[in-house]
C-alpha cells in the first residue's frame, strides 16, 4: 500500500515528463550562427560609419566611444523557438553625448539608420524606441535585430525615443544594464522560474500569432516581469513540478487585473499595470491601453488558460489532463497514452490542489 505522502508526490509530479520534453522542444539556449554573424556585421557597420554620420550633425563620437550590450531574452536565457515568425535580438548601442546640447535623438537614430543602410539585402526602419534591421526570404521576415540607441550623460543613461519625422521625441532616462541585472538576480538559482517564463511566452505565441495589430499583444517584457513578480514555485525533495507552478503563477497574474462588468455580467473593462522595475519605471503595457478591447482580450485568454490548467490538475488521468495543457501551450505538448487511475488517487489529487 502506498503511503499518503508518497501518493501526494506522485500527484504533484503530474505530467512532469511531458513538461520536461516540451521545454526541451521550445527553448533556445544560444544565438544561432546566422544571428551572431549578422549582429557582428551590423556592429562593424555602425563602428565604421556612425562616427562620420555624427560628425555631419556636429557631434564628435569616436568608434572607441561606442559600447554595445545584449538585451532581452537572449541575454537572460528565456528565448523560445517561433514557428510562426522571425528570430529577434535586442542589441543596444551606448554613446557618450551631452543631451543638453544635442536635444534631438531623431538625428542620431537617423545616423544609425544611415550607417546600416549600405547593404540592399537589409530592410532598415526607424521605430519609436529603436532602429530595426530586418532580413527576409521569399517575402517573409526571417530575423530582425533591434538597435535601441542610448546616450550617456552625467552618469545617467537616456534612451533615444521618436520616429524619424515624429513631433514627439526625447531622451528618456533609462537603465538597460540595471534591468538586465534585475532579471539575473530574479533567475538566480530559479530554473523553474525561467521555464515558467518560457511557457508564458509560448502561451502568447499560440494565442496571438494570428494578430495583425501588435498593440493588442502583451509584450514579452511584460510577461517576463509578471512571471517574476507572481512566481509560485512548486517542488519537493529536489524535484520541480511545473504544472502546479505554472497554474499558480498564471492565476496570481490573472488576479492582478481590476475587472469591471456590466449588469449582464459582460466584461466592459480590464485594467492591469506592469511597470519596469528600473528607470523610467514606465508601464510596459501602455500600448495595449489604446483600446479597452486589448486588455479585455488579454484577461479573457489568460482566464481561459488558468481554467484549463486547473482542469488539468483535477482530471483523473494524465492523458485527459494533457489535452487541457495543449489548449494552453499548443500541440507540441505531448499527450501521454491513456492509463487507468484509481479513485483514491483522484480523491488525493483533489485534496492536494483544491
Amino acid at each position: 500500500m502506498i503511503a499518503n505522502d508518497q501518493r501526494e508526490v506522485t500527484i504533484m509530479a503530474y505530467l512532469n515528463k511531458e513538461f520536461a520534453d516540451f521545454h526541451k522542444t521550445i527553448k533556445i539556449s544560444t544565438e544561432s550562427e546566422d544571428l551572431r554573424e549578422k549582429r557582428d556585421l551590423l556592429k562593424d557597420d555602425i563602428d565604421k560609419y556612425f562616427p562620420d554620420e555624427c560628425e555631419a550633425i556636429g557631434a564628435s563620437i569616436n568608434k572607441s566611444d561606442l559600447r554595445y550590450i545584449n538585451q532581452g531574452s537572449y541575454k537572460i536565457h528565456t528565448t523560445i523557438k517561433n514557428p510562426y515568425g522571425s528570430i529577434d535580438l535586442d542589441y543596444a548601442v551606448i554613446m557618450p553625448l551631452d543631451i543638453a546640447e544635442f536635444t534631438d535623438p531623431r538625428k542620431f537614430k537617423k545616423a544609425v539608420y544611415n550607417s546600416l543602410s549600405h547593404v540592399s539585402a537589409r530592410t532598415v526602419n526607424i521605430k519609436e524606441p529603436c532602429v530595426t534591421v530586418s532580413y527576409h526570404s521569399y517575402g517573409e521576415e526571417t530575423l530582425h535585430i533591434d538597435f535601441p540607441l542610448y546616450a550617456e550623460h552625467n552618469d545617467q543613461i537616456y534612451l533615444g525615443r521618436g520616429k524619424e519625422h515624429s513631433e514627439n521625441y526625447d531622451w528618456e532616462p533609462a537603465d538597460p544594464e540595471g534591468l538586465t541585472q534585475y532579471f539575473v538576480d530574479k533567475f538566480k538559482d530559479k530554473d523553474q522560474l525561467r521555464r515558467i517564463v518560457r511557457y508564458f511566452k509560448k502561451w502568447k505565441q499560440e494565442k496571438y500569432h494570428n494578430s495583425s495589430n501588435s498593440h493588442e499583444m502583451p509584450p514579452s517584457i511584460a510577461l517576463t516581469i509578471l512571471a517574476c513578480e507572481e512566481f509560485v514555485s512548486s517542488n519537493e525533495n529536489g524535484e520541480d513540478y511545473d504544472l502546479s507552478s505554472l497554474y499558480e503563477t498564471l492565476k496570481r497574474t490573472k488576479n492582478r487585473f481590476i475587472v469591471t462588468k456590466d449588469a449582464d455580467g459582460k466584461i466592459v473593462e480590464a485594467i492591469l499595470q506592469c511597470k519596469l522595475p528600473v528607470e523610467p519605471y514606465s508601464d510596459v503595457l501602455y500600448k495595449m491601453r489604446g483600446s479597452k478591447a486589448h486588455l479585455i482580450l488579454f484577461y479573457s485568454r489568460l482566464s481561459r488558460a488558468v481554467s484549463d490548467l486547473e482542469n488539468a490538475i483535477n482530471l483523473e488521468s494524465e492523458h485527459e489532463a494533457a489535452k487541457y495543457v495543449q489548449n494552453v501551450l499548443g500541440e507540441e505538448f505531448t499527450v501521454p497514452e491513456k492509463v487507468a487511475v484509481s479513485a483514491s488517487a483522484v480523491r488525493n489529487r483533489e485534496r492536494s490542489f483544491g
